[in-house]
């Protein structure tokens, strides 16, 4: 990827986004969460590829992968008012959707627009619903992107819980009680499998706990040290009920969080 390709294709996604604001300019609180969202994916990306002593034009393209793998995202609030996937659309899905119906490829390598779509298909599938088939170049980006997905969302949601307990994240997510019981399944599933399914996301705190477990899943060092820089799992723990289960989980975890930033690239 070009320079003035990844200009391009920020332009695109301003002018995308541009096209969800009301009359006076403004975004809906929720989707100016997911535009911002996207630009620090970006930034988490380009953190990450340049750690990996990736070539400038592959920094390029998953700084460009980080800013777009959310686009479903618009579209799928605007229909539906809810960024709750299994009751809404699959917003990997959507913003594959969203770039196919484009005039045209918005990047003219064939196999640059190609890797390009698989990232955002598939960022936000669990790692068991990823296709085994994928080439090793398409995977390699992939992982990357959902590391950066990841650091910036138990980041975000950190922060918001404390604001003000994240109240918004009923309005996203509508089934949710904002509480930290952890509902015995989801805790059972995180000891049992290092994931929480989202049926078994029911209250604020499971959705902690799920966050938890995706340290497990982190791809490569870099964002394994990022997410250790920036405390999120010390961070996440003081927000749950101080039990047996919950020392345990997050000791293994951290135990694995620092191994894994210690792994050679």
């Amino acid at each position: 990827m070009t320079k003035e390709e990844q200009q391009t294709l920020r332009g695109w996604f301003e002018h995308y986004t541009d096209r969800f604001r009301d009359p006076d300019g403004g975004l809906h609180p929720l989707l100016e969460l997911k535009r911002c969202h996207s630009l620090r994916v970006a930034d988490n990306a380009v953190c990450i590829a340049e750690a990996l002593k990736l070539s400038p034009s592959e920094r390029l393209l998953a700084e460009t992968s980080g800013l777009l793998h959310d686009v479903g995202r618009f579209t799928q609030f605007l229909r539906y008012g809810s960024y709750w996937d299994a009751d809404t659309v699959d917003h990997g899905t959507e913003g594959r959707r969203v770039l196919l119906a484009q005039n045209r490829a918005l990047l003219p390598d064939p196999a640059e627009w190609e890797l390009l779509l698989c990232v955002v298909g598939y960022h936000n599938r669990r790692r068991a619903d990823i296709p085994p088939g994928l080439d090793p170049e398409k995977r390699r980006f992939l992982g990357l992107v959902r590391d950066a997905d990841k650091l910036d969302i138990m980041d975000l949601v950190l922060q918001a819980v404390a604001i003000d307990d994240f109240n918004d994240l009923q309005a996203m997510l509508p089934h949710l009680r904002l509480c930290r019981e952890l509902s015995p399944e989801a805790m059972a599933e995180a000891v049992k499998t290092g994931s929480v399914s989202n049926g078994h996301v029911a209250t604020l705190g499971d959705f902690l706990v799920m966050m938890a477990t995706w340290c497990y899943d982190m791809n490569y060092p870099p964002a394994r040290s990022l997410a250790i820089k920036r405390g999120l799992l010390p961070r996440l723990r003081r927000e749950l009920p101080d039990t047996k289960p919950v020392r345990d989980l997050f000791a293994d975890i951290a135990a694995e969080l620092e191994k894994g930033s210690l792994d050679q690239v």
